[in-house]
């Protein structure tokens, strides 16, 4: 929910890409490449921190990762045999909501 939040956490831990533009990882698009790792395949355009919308199919074929964190590359992993279990099943599911209770007990500890 919280962009900047979830930018500030790729950022720091390395996640980084590059884009054929050019441009810049705003926090818009790292929350939604974060948004995939970690809750649901979404593939509507994307309105970036300048106001402009981008596709964002066009925006993944032209993005590059140079670093990945390990626990981004595991959940990832993980949360798209999830989601696609679930896909299968015709059971679309959000991952943050069912793994909210997890981490919330994850954080008290």
């Amino acid at each position: 929910k919280d962009k900047a939040a979830t930018a500030k956490l790729y950022r720091d831990n390395g996640y980084k890409v590059s884009f054929q533009s050019g441009g810049e990882s705003d926090d818009a698009i790292l929350h939604r490449f974060a948004s995939f790792h970690w809750d649901r395949i979404d593939l509507s355009p994307l309105t970036l921190d300048n106001g402009e919308t981008v596709d964002l199919k066009e925006l993944l074929r032209s993005t590059r990762e140079h670093a990945v964190p390990s626990w981004v590359e595991e959940g990832r992993r993980l949360g798209g045999l999830l989601m696609g279990v679930n896909a299968q099943a015709a059971r679309p599911i959000s991952l943050a909501k069912e793994w909210r209770p997890i981490a919330q007990k994850a954080l008290r500890k």
